[in-house]
């Protein structure tokens, strides 16, 4: 509008181009600065508010699908911006699409010889986005880094992960490609395996107190009956008959498990208590001479 006025205007008050093109390249560049802007306001406001905008945008989707794509549609909003921003200087610059070509001849060669490990954390980005062997909120282990914790964000060179200290690890996108990464969030039961003792001079009662702990485990609501279930004698220790104990969790999380494991752990008490047995304990006898 200013330009506008600015041509009504006598020329000898303000001297602007009459025939229209001036006014056109600066609307032009006004609406692309103003389109970037849009996208980079629309980038933060989905990250600033993802719950609200994922149930909005992708309903009828998991909440760790919808945090995905979130995550996706905000980098291409990034990317979308700064392509139309270098594009937009390209063109006042004067520099052609065939210098563009050229150069990135050149940084392929650079690429070559020195580059590599950011070509290879950027691709094994890409990757992590096509295959999702994990998404963010997802606890995962790398065992050959030791590293493990609760993803916070996937970028194109480096994942963020936040250990159970609350430390932050930042981990190159090249190792996810290299290394096998355990999704523990991926569970679907967890397994609880017990293993405990009881006396030499109890071996007539094993067979009773097997059964009626499989009886237990396969009447319990909390047990998942489906999933491998077992009680067994294993062996004969140096002071104890040693006996195992695995079921799995119907629960998926880490609390479902330990809460189950409690309350197994107090059921093999009580049980070895009504079958009339006891666990053994470690015992010293001290002779003098």
């Amino acid at each position: 509008m200013g330009w506008w006025i600015g041509e009504l205007l006598d020329p000898q008050v303000i001297d602007l181009p009459r025939d229209g093109l001036g006014s056109r390249s600066f609307f032009v560049e006004i609406a692309v600065v103003g389109f970037s802007w849009t996208l980079l306001r629309w980038k933060g406001v989905i990250e600033a508010h993802p719950d609200r905008y994922g149930e909005r945008l992708l309903p009828g989707l998991e909440k760790k699908d919808r945090t995905f794509l979130l995550d996706v549609i905000g980098k291409l909003l990034l990317g979308l911006a700064l392509l139309v921003l270098v594009l937009q200087v390209m063109r006042l610059l004067g520099i052609s699409a065939a210098v563009l070509i050229t150069a990135g001849g050149f940084g392929a060669a650079a690429v070559g010889f020195g580059a590599q490990s950011i070509v290879s954390n950027s691709l094994s980005g890409l990757s992590l986005y096509v295959n999702r062997p994990f998404v963010v909120g997802d606890y995962i282990d790398i065992p050959s880094e030791n590293l493990s914790g609760t993803v916070e964000k996937i970028s194109w060179f480096y994942t963020r992960l936040r250990s159970v200290d609350r430390q932050p690890l930042f981990v190159p996108n090249a190792i996810f490609s290299a290394k096998p990464v355990i999704n523990i969030s991926e569970i679907d039961n967890r397994r609880v395996w017990i293993e405990f003792g009881l006396n030499y001079a109890n071996r007539a009662l094993i067979p009773e107190l097997t059964s009626a702990m499989e009886s237990w485990l396969r009447g319990h609501p909390d047990v998942d009956a489906s999933r491998t279930l077992a009680v067994n004698f294993i062996g004969y220790g140096d002071s104890s008959l040693n006996l195992r104990l695995v079921c799995h969790a119907r629960g998926a999380t880490l609390m479902d498990a330990w809460a189950l494991q409690e309350k197994v752990l107090l059921e093999i008490g009580a049980a070895v208590d009504r079958c009339g047995a006891s666990m053994p304990f470690p015992t010293r006898t001290l002779l003098q001479g």
